[in-house]
């Protein structure tokens, strides 16, 4: 167990002479970044962790190359501390340029003051984000058992962040080497932790049974050897632990937005570490605070006049290698099929996880897809709390690590409470670093109606991801064997979003070949993404449908043939985002979009945008789903609406060429 408190001395002592440095180099780079903006010389923003020096400097020694640091927006002191112990000029040169926006930018100015990637360190500017990503991290660490540890950063004000508990609840129960240290400077941006924070941070860790540490002081040397027994508990034994300083922010929250009394901010200044300090020897302080100002402006005067930085990591199209091999058929439904595709990748690849919540045999998941799978493979199989949030931030702490996690969504309605952690995080880290970083993640999603479960548990949410950049859209279908399509996705080194229509599981798994009478299947394009149902290879109207609208689709197309002498084929891509548009560039016929989304930015009108001709999008209505099965119908897309609407321009242009 670890002190609640850790006893520090209160007489002022100069710490060792290079720790002196150390501290005094934050100081001056961050000092000298405040008078840049005011000169103009920088735009975006900065927070500086003026006072809070002595945190990063007694850390960071105790870290290893091996394990993870996790910065936040305050983290300039972080990355000095973590990487300029050795080399800081050249440390202090590459920070500066990023934030400049100058050639030898650490992140070819991409990241700016808060996205910072270097090894294993990750800075990001959304608060409590990086605490689940740190468990993920720290869930592969403790599976290495090399003794690595994760270290994220947050203040007192990052409390108020559901994330933050999420993450909490895993590490305790995982029991991974967690340590999060809390810069508890004692206000959020203008707001005093009294106001924002109810009860203690102590109280919230202990409530998860997460060990606890308290440190009042901030002399390096005391907080070091504090700080050294957590870590090491971490290493060892696998604790998770909170560390709270208590410490001071002398700037203001980002550039100029302090309002605090004056009389408080002075106070602050008298008790910080660099006043005591100075008063313990005066002549030692001011010759290396001298020392250290000069060998900054030399940084600055370096930097300043070079050329601006260049960016060549654009978002990377997806590839997903060599041309396609059409599996054999195999007589199984379509959620049978995705089991086999996720024991096929968990037995062939020690790097894929699966995680999400009620996963574990005999349930085996809400849609049975995971059965068996914890019993095949418990190390990689990790059944969790309802934290959708944390579940997504997990498994980009696992992508971190190299590793290839799966995150399930028992509902596809809930993907929205992770949206930060697919959105911000597993999409930007893609590039928002200055170079191309492979993120390979997949979130499962069940999506659409049809049950009877309601407005919250029926949407199809594949519209409200189009566009995000990095982030690939698939669908599951009953033509494309999921085996076959798993690996490529995570080829693609890009993270991504699996769809997977409900109402499709119980049906049969169908591919290549003959569908019925009528039907057969065949593949349009080299990579097997796109799927074709056909009678013959022309046709009076072509169906464009994501997987799970390809039941309606293909009821439609019999129908409008055997009632209206109207042949149609039917076109799935399997991906829908980015969409191909070259299959269909030689089509003359008129097409229809079917999707069981809503309307307003739909998917259909992205396929629309992209042919750069006529569509016709047929949808759900503009309505939330209800739950009677009557009223869902009235909602919902139904094969009635697809045939009544081709046989009418059908017969309306029937018409109009026989009055020429």
């Amino acid at each position: 167990m670890i002190s609640p408190t850790a006893s520090q001395p209160s007489a002022a002592a100069l710490p060792p002479l290079e720790e002196l440095e150390m501290l005094l180099f934050i100081r001056h780079f961050e000092l000298a970044l405040l008078r840049l903006f005011q000169e103009g010389r920088l735009s975006g923003t900065t927070h500086t962790c003026l006072g809070q020096e002595a945190i990063p400097v007694a850390l960071m020694p105790l870290l290893r190359d091996d394990d993870f640091v996790f910065s936040n927006h305050r983290g300039h002191g972080h990355y000095l501390a973590r990487f300029g112990r050795n080399d800081r000029r050249n440390c202090a040169a590459g920070l500066l340029a990023e934030i400049m926006g100058r050639e030898g930018a650490v992140c070819h100015g991409v990241g700016g003051s808060q996205h910072i990637r270097r090894g294993r360190y990750f800075s990001t500017g959304v608060q409590g984000e990086s605490l689940p990503v740190a468990v993920g991290a720290a869930l592969q660490l403790k599976r290495e058992g090399q003794g690595g540890v994760a270290v994220p950063f947050i203040g007192d004000g990052t409390w108020g962040q559901g994330a933050v508990y999420e993450a909490l609840n895993m590490a305790a129960l995982w029991q991974v080497p967690l340590v999060v240290m809390v810069e508890n400077n004692g206000i959020s941006q203008t707001t005093s932790s009294q106001t924002n924070l109810a009860g203690t941070i102590e109280a919230r860790a202990r409530a998860f049974g997460v060990d606890y540490l308290r440190c009042t002081e901030d002399d390096v040397v005391a907080l070091r050897s504090a700080f050294g027994s957590v870590i090491e508990n971490a290493r060892q034994q696998h604790r998770p632990a909170v560390i709270e300083c208590l410490t001071r922010r002398l700037a203001a929250h980002s550039k100029g937005d302090d309002t605090r009394p004056a009389e408080e901010i002075a106070r602050h200044h008298e008790e910080s570490w660099v006043e005591r300090l100075r008063l313990a020897d005066p002549d030692l302080f001011t010759e290396t605070a001298q020392r250290i100002h000069a060998e900054i402006e030399e940084i600055v005067a370096e930097i300043s006049p070079q050329p601006a930085s260049t960016w060549s990591a654009k978002a990377p199209k997806p590839k997903t290698g060599a041309a396609f091999s059409i599996p054999a058929r195999q007589s199984e439904r379509v959620v049978e099929n995705l089991n086999r595709a996720l024991h096929a990748s968990m037995a062939g690849d020690d790097q894929v996880w699966l995680i999400g919540e009620d996963l574990l045999d005999p349930y085996g998941g809400a849609f049975k897809a995971a059965r068996g799978l914890s019993t095949a493979y418990p190390e990689r199989l990790v059944s969790t709390p309802i934290s959708e949030l944390a579940i997504a931030g997990v498994a980009n702490g696992l992508a971190l690590a190299g590793q290839r996690p799966i995150a399930e969504f028992m509902f596809g309605d809930f993907i929205f409470l992770a949206a930060d952690q697919i959105i911000n995080f597993a999409a930007k880290s893609v590039t928002m670093y200055g170079e191309a970083f492979a993120h390979p993640v997949l979130f499962r999603c069940p999506v659409g109606g049809h049950r009877g479960y309601g407005a919250t548990h029926s949407q199809s949410v594949q519209k409200h991801f189009i566009g995000v950049p990095n982030l690939d859209l698939y669908e599951i279908s009953p033509l494309h064997d999921l085996s076959a399509y798993l690996p490529r996705i995570f080829a693609t080194g890009n993270p991504a979003i699996l769809f997977e229509s409900k109402t499709l599981y119980a049906q049969a798994q169908l591919g290549a070949g003959e569908l019925d009478e009528l039907f057969t299947c065949d593949f349009v394009d080299a990579e097997g993404f796109t799927a074709r149902a056909t009678i013959e290879d022309i046709a009076h109207a072509v169906i464009i449908a994501p997987g799970g609208q390809f039941p309606a689709a293909f009821a439609a197309a019999k129908r409008l043939f055997f009632e209206h002498e109207i042949e149609v084929q039917i076109f799935v891509p399997f991906r829908l985002y980015p969409f191909d548009a070259a299959p269909f560039r030689a089509i003359t016929a008129p097409i229809y979009v079917v999707e069981e989304s809503s309307a307003g930015g739909t998917w259909g009108a992205e396929v629309a945008a992209a042919l750069g001709r006529p569509v016709q999008v047929l949808h759900s209505a503009d309505a939330i789903i209800p739950s009677a099965r009557h009223l869902e119908n009235e909602v919902l897309l139904q094969p009635e609406t697809i045939v009544q609407r081709i046989a009418a321009d059908f017969h309306a242009a029937h018409r109009r060429s026989h009055h020429q």
